[in-house]
């Protein structure tokens, strides 16, 4: 009987929500609705206690006495999990007088990386600012890491393969880094360059390594190789790009200057996933009835509604439907996911009878983007299929919440407290809420055409993924 009345009690309250994220998001976009939800979510750290401290060493206890708190908010920390990450603060407590300011750091990820969700991290700008990083770029492709971004003066290091780093296989040096960034593997692949590139960062994991320069050992194309040293750069003087993705497009970023940075593709006719990319969206007609839309992120920014923007390209009742419909959501790192809802679901009125929705992954597909995917193939049905890589997150996971930055470090905190599962439907009181209104239990996203964007392809500028999805 008592059994009976809590599943009644936890029920009732179920649906007391779902009416209350039904009149929400019937005024999505007033005060209320975001009033709401950062009451629910918007849960960060407690304030540090105490004054300004009076040395680098009751700093950085400061610090660690104000993340400490991590657990009791972020609610995607398993019980074994916060045990875990009070036991290595308190061990960064014992050791906070001799730490440098890479090892506390350091310290600082691997803790948090503890939750075992990926949006629950420190920060990639948080890489930038604090640790320094050689003045390359590293994306990792089929065949291997390759320099793909670098300064003019190592120019001559474009499109090379890194067989070496400090005279470690690249592959062994990522799974280290499993231990500072929580996810999945593919999260940790497209995230672990933030480590390879820093020498402080090597120089944590392997103190004999040099924590002012990086020796690389590169081949190029003819398989010839040779070791390079590359002074880094200072901390905080890097371009502080956090998507990954973004760095394939030869577009310069926003912060790109002084040393002059130049990008592999910057002289190659380059495909059109890599087109725009500082715009929510880039949207253009590839041949009669074929639609081409990149969702580069999921947000509204000023003056560029990217609903909007979605259901412009998609055209009118009056206009003639599309054949095919290519929805590409590489390189996406999410945002708000409500704000395409609307638009994803028109998606498949615009398709022709017979037509076909392809939906583009990869591992840099993160957050609002798998969410994007999951949405475009559940209303398309059997007319959408999936082409690409895995997504670089588990359709289940935590988000959400406000970030934390220490008080004296600076060094920014993910901060999850919003249940998702978008695989099996999320109507549980600690999902987010809108998702009981919005969501939907979309399986899986396994790729129905596994295709990999190799880097013999990526250097000719063509993107293998897009070209099978026009097939």
């Amino acid at each position: 009987m008592a059994d009976s009345r809590r599943a009644a009690r936890r029920l009732a309250g179920a649906v007391a929500v779902l009416i209350v994220v039904a009149a929400l998001a019937a005024w999505k976009g007033g005060r209320l609705y975001d009033k709401v939800l950062d009451l629910r979510y918007g849960t960060t750290l407690p304030p540090p206690a105490g004054g300004p401290p009076a040395d680098a060493t009751a700093a950085r206890m400061q610090d660690l006495a104000y993340i400490a708190a991590l657990p009791d908010v972020d609610r995607s920390f398993t019980p074994e999990a916060a045990a875990r990450f009070r036991d290595r603060i308190a061990r960064l407590r014992a050791e906070a007088g001799s730490l440098d300011s890479a090892r506390f750091f350091m310290g600082i990820a691997e803790a948090v990386a503890l939750s075992g969700n990926a949006h629950t991290n420190v920060d990639a700008v948080s890489w930038r600012a604090q640790l320094n990083s050689a003045p390359v770029r590293f994306f990792w492709f089929p065949e291997g890491l390759f320099v793909i971004r670098a300064t003019a003066a190592h120019a001559d290091l474009l499109g090379e393969r890194v067989v070496a780093i400090d005279g470690r296989d690249p592959e062994a040096l990522e799974r280290e880094a499993a231990r500072y960034f929580a996810g999945t593997a593919e999260y940790v692949r497209v995230m672990s360059p933030l480590l390879l590139e820093s020498p402080q960062a090597l120089h944590v994991l392997h103190p004999e390594a040099s924590a002012a320069s990086l020796v690389v050992r590169v081949q190029d194309a003819a398989g010839r190789t040779r070791d390079v040293e590359l002074e880094a750069l200072a901390a905080g003087t890097a371009p502080r790009e956090p998507k990954p993705g973004r760095f394939l497009s030869p577009v310069r970023l926003r912060d790109e200057r002084g040393e002059g940075w130049r990008a592999l593709l910057e002289s190659t006719p380059i495909p059109p996933s890599l087109r725009e990319p500082d715009r929510t969206m880039y949207a253009t007609r590839l041949a009669e009835g074929v639609l081409y839309l990149h969702l580069w992120r999921i947000r509204d920014v000023a003056g560029e509604p990217i609903g909007a923007g979605i259901l412009r390209a998609l055209g009118g009742a009056g206009t003639p439907p599309w054949r095919r419909i290519v929805l590409d959501l590489r390189f996406d790192a999410g945002g708000d996911y409500p704000t395409v809802y609307r638009a994803l679901r028109a998606l498949p009125d615009r398709l022709a009878p017979g037509g076909r929705l392809a939906i583009l992954t990869d591992e840099t597909t993160f957050s609002a983007a798998i969410i994007a995917a999951v949405l475009a193939r559940h209303f398309a049905g059997p007319r959408a299929a999936v082409l690409g890589s895995r997504v670089g997150d588990r359709l289940a996971f935590w988000a959400e919440g406000t970030p934390a930055r220490l008080p004296n470090s600076g060094i920014e905190v993910g901060v999850s407290t919003g249940y998702h599962d978008w695989s099996r439907g999320c109507r549980a009181l600690r999902c987010w809420w809108p998702n009981i209104w919005y969501g939907v239990a979309g399986g899986d996203l396994t790729p129905d055409v596994p295709v990999a964007w190799r880097f013999a392809d990526y250097r000719r500028g063509v993107d293998p993924v897009l070209r099978r999805a026009l097939e």
